[in-house]
C-alpha cells in the first residue's frame, strides 16, 4: 500500500530545522504570523542561570561541587556554634572526624553515581546533581537548627527529604542521600545512633510509599500514612532504648508530629523545586495535562486544527502507552504539545488552512519540504521559552525522527522528470534525532497514522487496518525504531491499541433522513446531522 499524503499537501513528518540560517523564508507577513509573536516568553532569571550551568564543563563542575557539598557538611556537622559562647573551642581531632566520615560518603556518592547514573539520570543529570547536592545540605542545615535550638531531635523531618528526593530524584539516588544524611545527623545529635536508626527507617519507609505517586491528593494519603509509621518506629526504638511508658508515648508522638511535619515541608518545597529545577514529576505532568495550560490555549486560538490533531494524538497516545506498561501520562502530554512549532507560521499546514488558500502551491518541493521541517526546532525553542521539561522537549524534537517527507518528495520527483534536475532525498528527510524513548516512539506512530487516517474520505476498519500496518513496516524499514527502547512486540502491540481506539473514535454513523417542509423550501436552511 502506498502511503497517503499525510492531510494532503503538508506532511506533519518533521523533526529539525532543514532551513539555511541565511536563507529567506517565503513566511508574509501575514496577520497570523503577527499575531504569532503573542505566544513567545522570554526567559526568567533561573532559566538562564540553568543555561549558563549548562554551558559549563562538566567534570570542573563536579569536582567543585564535591568540594562544596564535602565543606558544607563537613562545617555544619563539626562546628559547635556554642562555643563562643562557652569559651570551649571545637577540637580539631573533631573536624579532622568529621572530615573524614563526609569524605567517604563522598568517594561512595561519586562511585555510585559513576556506576549507575546513566541509568537513574537518564535526563538533566547536571541539574538533578546539583538539586541532590543542594537537599543535602539543606536538611543538614536543617536539622543543625533543631540542636542548636534545642528541639527534640526526633522532630527531625528527614522523611520530608525523602518525600521530595524521591519524587524528584528517584528512589535509587535517594536510598543512598538518606542514609548519608541519617549518618550526618546521628554524628550532629551527639553521636545518637538511636536517632540514625529512627530516621533510616521512617525515611526509607517514605520512599517506598511515595514511589508511585501520581497526584497532590494521592501524595496527601502517602504522607498520613508515613505519619503513622514514624509514630510508630519512634515508639519502637524509645521501647529498646529502655525509657518508662510515658516517655515512650510522648516519644511515639513526636514521631507523629514528624511525619505530618515532613509531610507539610515537601508539600511547600516540591512546587517550588520542580519549576526552578525543571524536574518532571508526575503532579508536572498532571498540570502540563490541562488543556487550560496557557501554551495550549496559545495554540488552540493560534492553530486551532493542530491543537485538534494535537489532542486527538494524545488520547491515541496514552491508550498505546497503557498497553505496553509505558508512561500513558507522558506519552499523552508529549502529544499535546509535539506540534507547537507549527504557531510560528500555522497557514503553511493544512489542518489550519480552512477557507484559505494553500500558499505551498506556489513553492518548489524542496522550499515547502525546508519550511514543514521547521515546525520541529520551532517547538523545541517555544518549549524551552515556556520551561517545559526536558523529557517534553525531547519528544517535541524526535517524534518525526529522520523519515521522509514523502509528499513533497515524490512532487519534486515529478517536477525533475519535466526538468531533467537532479533531486537530492536528504533535502526532503529530517536530520532527527530518531525516537529514543518508548513514549517518542508511541508518539511517532500515533502521529503518523492519525494524519493518515484524516486525510481519507471515508475511512472504515479495514483502511485504518491496512494503515496502521503500513506505518509500521514503513518506519521499521526506514530504521526509525532503531534506537527505541520499544520492542517488536510492544510497536505491533502499539499499532493495535492505536487501531482500535481510532476505530473506536469514528465508529458508525447514522445519516439521518432530510424532513422536507415548507419552511426548507430554501436550501441554504436545511440542516443535517
Amino acid at each position: 500500500m502506498s502511503e497517503a499524503p499525510k492531510n494532503d499537501v503538508s506532511p506533519t513528518d518533521g523533526a529539525q530545522n532543514g532551513v539555511s540560517e541565511n536563507q529567506t523564508l517565503p513566511y508574509g507577513p501575514s496577520a497570523s504570523d503577527k499575531k504569532a509573536d503573542g505566544f513567545h516568553r522570554p526567559p526568567t532569571r533561573v532559566e538562564r542561570l540553568r543555561a549558563w550551568l549548562e554551558r559549563l564543563p562538566r567534570v570542573r563542575l563536579y569536582v567543585a561541587l564535591l568540594l562544596v557539598v564535602w565543606l558544607s557538611l563537613t562545617l555544619l556537622i563539626s562546628v559547635d556554634i556554642s562555643s563562643p559562647v562557652s569559651g570551649v573551642p571545637t577540637s580539631w581531632t573533631r573536624f579532622l572526624g568529621v572530615g573524614i566520615v563526609v569524605a567517604t560518603e563522598m568517594w561512595i556518592t561519586w562511585y555510585f553515581l559513576e556506576r549507575f547514573g546513566k541509568r537513574i539520570l537518564r535526563s538533566n543529570a547536571l541539574i538533578r546533581i546539583l538539586l541532590a547536592a543542594l537537599l543535602l545540605i539543606l536538611f543538614t542545615a536543617l536539622a543543625k537548627a533543631f540542636i542548636v535550638l534545642s528541639l527534640p531531635p526526633y522532630l527531625i523531618p528527614l522523611a520530608g527529604l525523602s518525600i521530595l528526593g524521591t519524587i524528584l530524584l528517584g528512589p535509587r539516588l535517594m536510598f543512598l542521600m538518606v542514609v548519608i544524611t541519617s549518618v550526618n545527623v546521628g554524628i550532629l545529635a551527639g553521636n545518637d545512633f538511636f536517632l540514625t536508626a529512627i530516621l533510616l527507617l521512617t525515611s526509607g519507609f517514605a520512599i517506598y510509599t511515595v514511589l508511585r505517586v501520581g497526584s497532590r491528593m494521592e501524595l496527601l494519603r502517602a504522607g498520613l500514612l508515613i505519619a503513622l509509621v514514624s509514630g510508630i518506629v519512634t515508639f519502637a526504638v524509645a521501647l529498646i532504648g529502655g525509657e518508662g511508658l510515658r516517655m515512650v508515648t510522648e516519644q511515639g508522638g513526636i514521631g507523629i508530629v514528624n511525619g505530618l511535619f515532613s509531610l507539610s515541608l515537601a508539600m511547600v518545597l516540591l512546587p517550588l523545586l520542580e519549576n526552578t529545577f525543571n524536574i518532571l514529576t508526575p503532579m508536572k505532568l498532571l498540570e502540563l495535562s490541562d488543556p487550560g495550560n496557557p501554551l495550549l490555549q496559545k495554540l488552540l486560538r493560534g492553530a486551532p486544527g493542530t491543537f485538534s490533531h494535537s489532542m486527538q494524538v494524545g488520547n491515541l497516545a496514552e491508550n498505546a502507552a497503557e498497553r505496553i506498561g509505558a508512561d500513558p501520562l507522558l506519552a499523552r502530554v508529549g502529544a499535546y504539545y509535539h506540534d507547537t512549532g507549527k504557531l510560528e507560521h500555522p497557514n503553511y499546514f493544512i489542518e489550519n488552512q480552512i477557507w484559505r488558500t494553500n500558499p505551498h502551491a506556489t513553492l518548489s518541493p524542496a522550499l515547502s519540504a525546508r519550511i514543514v521541517k521547521r515546525h520541529v526546532k520551532d517547538g523545541v525553542e517555544i518549549g524551552r521559552e515556556w520551561n517545559l521539561p526536558e523529557e517534553i522537549l525531547d519528544m517535541v524534537g524526535q517524534h518525526h525522527g529522520t523519515t521522509r517527507i514523502e509528499y513533497f518528495y515524490r512532487k519534486a520527483l515529478e517536477d525533475a522528470l519535466m526538468s531533467r534536475a537532479s533531486v537530492r532525498e536528504s533535502d526532503f528527510r529530517y536530520p532527527g534525532p530518531r525516537p529514543k524513548s518508548k513514549e517518542a516512539g508511541i508518539l511517532m506512530l500515533a502521529d503518523s497514522v492519525e494524519a493518515t487516517v484524516k486525510s481519507l474520505e471515508k475511512p472504515t476498519p479495514k483502511r485504518i487496518e491496512d494503515i496502521v500496518v503500513d506505518t509500521i513496516r514503513r518506519k521499521l524499514e526506514d530504521g526509525q525504531f532503531d534506537e527505541c527502547e520499544l520492542t517488536m512486540h510492544e510497536i505491533h502491540e502499539t499499532g493495535e491499541a492505536i487501531r482500535e481506539a481510532l476505530i473506536g473514535f469514528i465508529g458508525p454513523r447514522i445519516e439521518y433522513p432530510e424532513v422536507s417542509t415548507e419552511k426548507d423550501a430554501d436550501p441554504a436552511r436545511n440542516t443535517t446531522s
